[in-house]
């Protein structure tokens, strides 16, 4: 299994940034997206591939495995937008891959 930091940030509340994932080439081979702040805390997003015939699918999202940042992320086209919760914290995303 391969895993990248795509993203290590302070976040103010409410801020949000993107990432562009597209550059890591993982196609299908995706697997999750997780968070983690300087106290330990979790956020986790398994990635969900869309059913096509051709298996060869690199479309989908993020569905929340489990969260106790408040972590909020949307992905469209290869991108992720990450929206932080209610407060300030430090925030390290790592994207995992099954290659």
């Amino acid at each position: 299994m391969n895993s990248f930091i795509v993203l290590a940030k302070k976040f103010v509340a409410n801020e949000s940034a993107v990432v562009d994932i597209k550059a890591f080439k993982f196609g299908s081979q995706l697997k999750s997206l997780v968070f983690q702040n300087k106290t330990g805390q979790l956020a986790e997003f398994s990635w969900q591939k869309n059913a096509v015939p051709d298996r060869m699918a690199t479309t989908g999202y993020f569905k929340e495995v489990t969260n106790d940042l408040g972590v909020k992320i949307a992905h469209y086209d290869g991108f992720i937008t990450i929206t932080n919760g209610g407060g300030n914290q430090y925030l390290k995303a790592e994207l995992k891959s099954f290659v």
